[in-house]
């Protein structure tokens, strides 16, 4: 019943969203508002899929979320690293608490030909670390580049390889692209291509603990783990593993990117909505209010 509300609500602000998708107890249903390209760059969602790529890994023990990123990549620090950056673990990339001051590698509104190199690896570790690991959030694309970065590192495959086998073939999705550094490497924070009804296919796997048609693909830990709050906000708001909780009462959560892309999950109605955006002034914000309001 909230999806005819949700979009009303759409209509009556001229949110402009050019798809919008539900799902509930296996059913969905998709709505196209306005014309668009099937496929959309979704931005920061991007990130939750390279933290679910993670999660895969973590089920299969090969991951553990306390591994030392300076264990992986001990040959691509520099000398004087510091004790600090030994220090971070999986963790704290997922929770974006390495303790790097400002955000970086963001190529959604940088200019890479400003970057000093096409390493963009040794970019993220020579990063000065100001804050102690897992002392202070400092959301930054630079660390889900790391993460996607981890990812190849452990399985051998570049990030968007494995998830085309292990996770975007499972949920049939129809084409995907990723954007690339110039060594090939998915940049995981940003970038991925995908359809609404894929989008919302992604987060119905999390709604039903890890479980879609039968098939196993995460664990309910792993579930548990992403989705809980590992940071907490001055905002009241938390932080997961790329999921976002507003506070309250709610048991909802959520992912965004930047002009109005958005997977909510609501455990306790068993519904899921997803939406693609271009939406500059972030009106869509008022729908992921109004669904956290219900």
């Amino acid at each position: 019943m909230f999806f005819s509300e949700l979009l009303k609500l759409i209509e009556q602000e001229e949110i402009p969203v050019y798809t919008v998708s539900h799902y509930r107890a296996g059913e969905t249903e998709t709505r196209c508002i306005h014309p668009a390209n099937c496929c959309n760059n979704i931005y920061s969602v991007s990130k939750n899929f390279t933290a679910t790529a993670v999660g895969m890994l973590y089920d299969r023990g090969l991951l553990p979320l306390d591994t030392s990123v300076y264990e992986l990549f001990h040959q691509d620090y520099p000398a004087d690293c510091g004790e600090d950056w030994k220090a971070v673990t999986v963790a704290h990339v997922l929770a974006q608490t390495i303790g790097i001051t400002s955000g970086f590698l963001d190529i959604d509104v940088e200019d890479i030909r400003q970057y000093p190199t096409g390493d963009f690896l040794r970019m993220v570790l020579r990063a000065p670390l100001v804050y102690r690991p897992g002392e202070k959030m400092v959301y930054s694309d630079s660390n889900y580049y790391l993460a996607s970065r981890i990812v190849a590192a452990v399985s051998g495959k570049k990030l968007q390889d494995f998830l085309l086998e292990n996770l975007f073939n499972p949920l049939c999705f129809q084409g995907t692209g990723w954007a690339t550094c110039p060594r090939g490497h998915a940049m995981g924070a940003t970038g991925l291509f995908i359809r609404t009804e894929e989008m919302l296919r992604f987060g119905a796997l999390y709604l039903n603990g890890g479980m879609w048609e039968g098939r196993r693909l995460l664990s309910e830990d792993w579930v548990a783990k992403a989705t809980a709050s590992q940071v907490g906000l001055e905002s009241g708001s938390s932080y997961g593993y790329s999921f976002w909780r507003l506070g309250g009462e709610s048991s909802a959560y959520h992912c965004a990117g930047m002009y109005g892309q958005v997977i909510y999950v609501d455990p306790r109605d068993r519904c899921v909505f997803a939406w693609q955006a271009y939406d500059p002034a972030d009106r869509s914000g008022k729908l992921v209010a109004a669904l956290y309001a219900r």
